[in-house]
């Protein structure tokens, strides 16, 4: 049954309004017509049967006949912090993460990011993966949609206080000692885990120093060195494995 996204605030009752980019999927793309039922996800985590009543050039109104909780969220809330990349490898790190789980993504700037955006490309690329993450939460039947931060500045991402339990974690090609199934055997259970990847470059040393300085923990990710989009997919998948709901 095809899914749509639709905001708690354009739902009435048993009435929803759905516009905009939404409206244009449920009657260009899937080509529905009034009758045809369909599932409608929001913006509160709840997941709506419902049918189409009036479909316009200008809104759709939809009947819902049933609500409830979907439980497809991980229960563990995580952050993933990746280094700004080239290209559309962000694209599909948004894409994956979101199907991986993910609830918030902060892309980030840092000493070895290649990428130089002013603001009107900044703004652009963001409301992109806004769009990529929406569409990868419809597609793998997600509940939610990650939130996606605006590009921060390496420092101001460290600077960030962490919640009580959370476990915060970089992930560098020279970390040797550290490995992540060492964090779990000593940290089994956590309450939200962040977990930070560098773009092309990597990191430079003094950053890994400054992350460890705010009590974030250096990790290494194996004997071969992987693409950052590599890197940011496999760290995620492992995350949930380990303490998530991927096991």
């Amino acid at each position: 049954m095809p899914r749509f996204f639709l905001l708690r605030a354009n739902i009435d009752g048993r009435r929803g309004i759905i516009s905009g980019a939404e409206l244009d999927h449920l009657s260009k793309v899937s080509r529905l017509r009034p009758g045809d039922s369909i599932t409608v996800f929001d913006d509160e985590g709840w997941e709506h049967r419902a049918v189409v009543r009036v479909l316009t050039s200008e809104l759709g109104e939809i009947e819902i006949q049933d609500s409830y909780r979907a439980a497809r969220e991980s229960p563990l809330p995580i952050t993933l912090a990746l280094g700004l990349t080239k290209g559309d490898k962000m694209d599909f790190v948004v894409e994956k993460a979101t199907e991986l789980g993910v609830h918030t993504i902060v892309p980030f700037t840092s000493e070895f990011t290649v990428p130089k955006l002013d603001a009107r490309k900044i703004a652009q690329r963001t409301e992109r993966w806004r769009k990529i993450a929406l569409s990868a939460a419809k597609q793998c039947g997600r509940t939610r949609v990650p939130n996606i931060e605006p590009l921060t500045p390496y420092a101001v991402l460290l600077s960030g206080a962490p919640v009580q339990g959370e476990l915060r974690l970089l992930f560098w090609e020279k970390e040797n000692a550290r490995t992540l199934d060492r964090v779990h055997a000593e940290q089994k259970q956590v309450s939200a885990m962040t977990v930070v990847v560098g773009a092309e470059g990597g990191f430079s040393a003094k950053e890994v120093d400054q992350a460890v300085q705010q009590g974030i923990l250096a990790v290494g990710l194996g004997p071969r060195i992987l693409r950052a989009e590599t890197a940011a997919v496999t760290v995620l998948a492992l995350v949930q494995f380990l303490w998530g709901d991927l096991s």
